[in-house]
């Protein structure tokens, strides 16, 4: 396995402040351009980073992002909205985690995958505001990363 390399780390960095700052995944192709590299050496620095930590999350067969914990690169059912500012979280972890990340007040939405009932979390001034019902995480936090698609 090939280690992590200082340049690595940097487009890490950068991957999280684009994340942040737009929402959404930066393509390979920003990657290559943001620091002057091919094709392939952006490919090959987002498969060592994705071997590298636990964090970064590479669509299956591809040079896409998918995950960067806690964000996600893809809609799911954990919308996280603060101001005009909008994310997604894999889960309710990620979710409250994006906005404990940045420092910032907003709230989550979500249903309940039983019923289906809408659900709202409001975090304000760093703390939960407004939190209905339970979370309940059917796999253990110590297994998450055997299949995080699934978890």
């Amino acid at each position: 396995m090939t280690a992590v390399t200082a340049q690595d780390s940097d487009i890490r960095l950068w991957i999280y402040q684009h994340f942040a700052d737009t929402g959404c995944a930066p393509s390979p192709v920003e990657i290559a351009a943001r620091f002057g590299l091919t094709p392939h050496q952006t490919e090959q620095a987002l498969h060592r980073l994705q071997r590298g930590v636990d964090a970064l999350v590479l669509i299956p067969g591809s040079s896409y992002i998918w995950m960067a914990e806690p964000f996600s690169a893809v809609p799911t059912s954990f919308t996280v909205r603060s101001d005009r500012r909008q994310w997604w979280g894999n889960c309710i972890w990620d979710a409250l985690g994006i906005l404990n990340l940045l420092g910032i007040d907003g709230e989550v939405s979500t249903a309940c995958p039983n019923s289906g009932q809408r659900l709202r979390v409001v975090v304000s001034d760093g703390a939960l505001a407004e939190a209905p019902g339970v979370v309940h995480f059917a796999v253990q936090a110590r297994d998450w990363w055997r299949d995080i698609g699934f978890t």
